[in-house]
């Protein structure tokens, strides 16, 4: 299987599903404005902010799509908002 190194700026991302949150009330909550994605590749230029693995949000509908390694994925840009695709990295508890 090609392994691929993104140049620049450039991640690839597994797009993490997200489950719907229910309320005390029984109300379903889901949250359209933002995509959680998993860290499959990283970039020359953003290695000293990322690690394979790292999770990360970003706005939904950004970025292009591809199939990498059998998994479906996004290509972003690296790069922190206005600039970039990224909006946070997550420091979730496990």
């Amino acid at each position: 299987m090609q392994k691929l190194k993104p140049q620049g700026t450039k991640i690839i991302v597994q797009t993490i599903l997200q489950e719907d949150k229910v309320g005390e009330a029984g109300i379903i909550a889901v949250d359209f404005t933002l995509d959680k994605g998993e860290i499959v590749e990283v970039g020359t230029d953003v290695e000293h902010l990322y690690k394979v693995g790292d999770i990360v949000l970003f706005p939904t509908g950004v970025g292009h799509s591809l199939n990498y390694q059998k998994k479906s994925c996004k290509w972003l840009d690296g790069r922190s908002f206005p600039n970039g695709d990224i909006w946070a990295k997550s420091y979730e508890n496990d």
